[in-house]
């Protein structure tokens, strides 16, 4: 068998395999020591491994010109004031103001619209009795999902719950049909 000094390799090849006589690997990776076995390096032979390999892809000369990337040149960081008395309602309005909330109106209604018109009404569907959202009932929908996040409980039913041990008062603000339809 014949011998190779690894130490003199540079260190990025050292993490190789060599085949050498006698069909046997050598791993020249580990310390710098030279040992052989048969079971190093034998996941390069296995086709299993390599098949990831053989997915060819087809070869763009002309790729799609990226993005002109523009310098960002403002450190980042929230410039909203808060102090001492401020509450989490003030925190909740800085983020969700009411031009964002009457968009969200604005597209919750449109597509129920859109839904309603698409879909064969059966008898007893209860799209029928669609009523039309507002800013104020999406601010207790948003509410209602926050508590959510808080308050754990195993099923969104069990939020509506009227079981005295288990009911949360609050989720009383809205059904939970409208809770869902919406």
């Amino acid at each position: 068998m014949n011998t190779i000094n690894y130490r003199s390799y540079p260190v990025h090849s050292r993490n190789l395999c060599i085949r050498s006589q006698g069909a046997r690997y050598t791993d020249i990776s580990s310390n710098y020591l030279d040992y052989s076995s048969d079971d190093l390096c034998s996941e390069l032979s296995s086709d299993e491994d390599l098949s990831y390999a053989r997915i060819f892809t087809e070869v763009v000369k002309n790729p799609p010109v990226p993005c002109p990337r523009f310098k960002f040149s403002v450190i980042p960081s929230v410039h909203v004031q808060f102090d001492d008395t401020s509450d989490v309602l003030q925190f909740y309005e800085t983020f969700i103001d009411f031009s964002l909330m009457s968009k969200i109106v604005e597209e919750t209604n449109k597509y129920a619209k859109q839904c309603i018109q698409s879909s064969v009404a059966r008898q007893f569907s209860m799209s029928k009795f669609w009523v039309e959202t507002t800013v104020e009932e999406l601010h207790v929908f948003f509410a209602l999902n926050i508590l959510q996040g808080i308050v754990k409980k195993p099923g969104i039913d069990h939020y509506w719950s009227k079981r005295y041990s288990t009911n949360t008062p609050f989720f009383s603000k809205m059904s939970h049909c409208r809770f869902c339809k919406l």
